[in-house]
């Protein structure tokens, strides 16, 4: 009999494992392919997305650099002293001062201006220097920030420093420059007296040429300090037309390629027709994917391009190891499918083993022999009468598994519902106590309003017959007005002591969330320090919310003034934006030490704080606003390092 069952593509096993291997191959080389296709479209999207993204924060930190000059030179033009020298023509005091500013906010040059637009300096040879364009539309139209070009020679007559800084040499040819001009991230205002008569005009800047520093920053910022094989993977470039003035890609001898230029297709779209580019790129060693923008000056011309690139090189050997991968599982795929279809194959073929032993034990005399199952030939209906017995013990045995499940199901389900039960009731006593602090509070924050109301009111009162009886133009006018603004300032802050003894009073308009977090992180610069602190903003496209804005500029500026102490004023702070579920949602996170586990239930009851000076009376506030707005605030307990608050509006 063992010669009938003898292994080979003849047999039954033979075949049925021809027939499940062949289509098997097949489809896994199908598949591989299909893998492989979409793999390398996957790469290469993201990477070209990645590449858009990596120029847009590229973009973010030259404008961002760009708005600080400005915002150098507004500040300085709008001082006191600089208005009292120019109408006393202290000079010399005025030269000093402008000087240690200069040097304090890293420009490379702070000069100032007359009326006309001629520099005002003690050299009177250069008095009749020809006044830039920048200047002349500062003076017309009160300000100018943009990029501009500025000659050699101009250069030389401002500062021959600066003439110097700006030749840009090759490496080739180390002694004659290849660029002598010098573009400049240029701020610009006007300076008026308090008569509103035209005084000059202060104008400052930062160099790009040879500007080191500035690309690392972009560099580090944008790609971090990763590397392939010893080479970064990451790059940053500023042109000046087509030469290098400023980039981190270096020659094989390890200089920076400065002096080296663009490729003329390049130049072409970048330069000429002032269109962004991206696409594989040959960059002077290496192939990189590069994405370049144009860089226009005030007159709305192409004169140069801000460049970042990725290294292809990590790219080709990721597709190469999914490549490998790919083969591997095929290989594996197949021999697994093999053996599998062989196993199959004898177990399908033992049956008919079984039955020919079987039937030879029954020939001797046995009759409780358990048969196999054959289906509806001749072999079934032999086999159907001892099968019986079997397959009602099976269906006995599947009605009490059933009836267990069931029984399971029922206890899962009373015991959710009674773990429901019990985090309803918590919740509900959470605020309950909450409830009651805040109503303990309510009669004491309605008094100490009612003691301050008063006299904040006489006070009002009192400017405003003093402000009726001064002139319009009389400088006291200014002093009355800022004493009515902290007047106001005290009235809002007796205002939220009474919302803890009820409902806030809300006045909703509608509010876009990502320009009202960038106005508040554009402002607490000016109450907690950020220069080492990593800002990540992420705001996603979300239709307005009904809401009141300065309700809700209350509870964000808390959280993120909460979160910047943690810190310390040093670590990543994220705001981010997002939809979820038809609301609004606005996550702040730090990477200051966190909250314990033990206090994270209690961080929204009043009175409660971890800080020496703090009142802990800030986030009950913000909780009860955006309650208010039926929204949510809530701590995300499993985010670490650090604390995480997430707040949710519906809109």
């Amino acid at each position: 009999m063992t010669e009938h069952f003898r292994f080979g593509f003849r047999s039954i096993r033979g075949k049925l494992t021809l027939a499940a291997v062949t289509p098997l191959v097949v489809i896994l080389l199908l598949v591989a392919l299909a893998a492989s296709y979409l793999i390398n479209a996957a790469i290469v999207d993201q990477t070209q997305q990645r590449v858009r993204n990596d120029l847009n924060a590229a973009h973010e930190v030259l404008n961002h650099e760009q708005q600080r000059v400005a915002e150098v030179v507004r500040f300085t033009a709008h001082g006191l002293s600089l208005v009292a020298a120019l109408q006393s023509t202290d000079l010399p005091q005025l030269t000093a001062e402008l000087e240690q500013i200069r040097r304090r906010e890293q420009l490379d040059f702070l000069s100032l201006n007359d009326a006309d637009g001629n520099p005002l300096l003690f050299d009177a040879q250069l008095s009749d220097a020809t006044p830039l364009p920048f200047l002349l539309t500062a003076l017309e139209t009160g300000q100018f920030t943009g990029t501009v070009l500025i000659s050699e020679a101009e250069l030389q007559r401002q500062n021959p420093q600066l003439a110097a800084q700006a030749r840009v040499y090759s490496s080739a040819q180390p002694a004659v420059p290849l660029e002598r001009r010098g573009m400049f991230l240029v701020g610009a205002r006007r300076i008026l007296d308090a008569q509103g008569r035209l005084l000059g005009c202060l104008s400052g800047g930062i160099m790009l040429n040879n500007n080191l520093p500035l690309v690392d920053r972009i560099s580090n910022l944008v790609y971090g300090q990763e590397q392939f094989d010893g080479t970064d993977v990451g790059s940053a470039t500023i042109f000046l037309d087509r030469l290098r003035i400023a980039t981190t890609i270096r020659l094989k001898d390890g200089q920076r390629a400065l002096g080296t230029r663009v490729s003329d297709e390049v130049a072409e779209a970048v330069l000429q027709q002032g269109i962004p580019w991206l696409a594989r790129a040959h960059v002077v060693n290496d192939w990189y994917l590069t994405a370049y923008e144009p860089i226009f000056d005030e007159q709305a011309r192409s004169i140069g391009a801000l460049y970042v690139g990725m290294l292809e090189a990590p790219f080709n050997a990721l597709k190469g190891r999914s490549y490998l991968l790919l083969l591997a599982l095929l290989a594996f795929g197949c021999l697994f499918g093999a053996a599998l279809s062989h196993l199959l194959a004898q177990r399908l073929s033992r049956p008919i083993m079984k039955l020919a032993s079987s039937a030879e034990m029954i020939a001797s005399g046995e009759r409780e022999v358990a048969l196999p199952v054959a289906g509806q030939d001749e072999i079934g209906h032999l086999t159907e009468a001892f099968a019986g017995m079997t397959r009602a013990l099976k269906q006995s045995d599947a009605e009490l598994q059933r009836l267990n499940r069931q029984l399971e199901e029922k206890v899962v389900e009373r015991t959710a519902q009674l773990e429901e039960k019990s985090r309803q009731l918590i919740r509900t006593q959470e605020k309950l106590l909450r409830s009651e602090k805040l109503a303990a509070i309510g009669s004491l924050a309605a008094g100490v309003a009612h003691e301050i109301n008063n006299p904040a009111a006489i006070i009002r009162g009192n400017v405003e017959i003093l402000q009726m009886g001064l002139a319009e133009e009389a400088p006291e006018r200014e002093e009355t007005r800022e004493i009515l603004k902290q007047v106001e300032r005290v009235s809002r802050i007796t205002q939220n002591l009474l919302s803890f003894s009820g409902q806030p009073e809300l006045h909703p308009e509608h509010v876009q969330l990502g320009p009202l977090l960038q106005e508040i992180l554009g402002q607490i610069r000016h109450q907690q320090p950020l220069e080492q602190v990593e800002l990540i903003q992420q705001y996603a496209e979300l239709p307005a919310i009904p809401g009141d804005r300065e309700r809700l500029r209350q509870v964000f500026t808390n959280i993120i003034l909460n979160a910047l102490q943690a810190m310390a004023g040093a670590g990543r702070l994220t705001v981010t934006t997002g939809l979820e579920q038809q609301l609004a949602t606005v996550t702040i996170s730090d990477s200051g030490p966190g909250i314990p586990a033990e206090l994270q239930e209690k961080v929204f009851n009043p009175f409660f704080t971890t800080k020496r000076q703090g009142t802990g009376l800030g986030l009950s506030v913000s909780y009860g606003i955006i309650q208010a707005h039926g929204g949510t605030l809530e701590l995300d307990a499993e985010h670490a390092p650090g604390a995480c608050f997430r707040i949710s509006l519906p809109f």
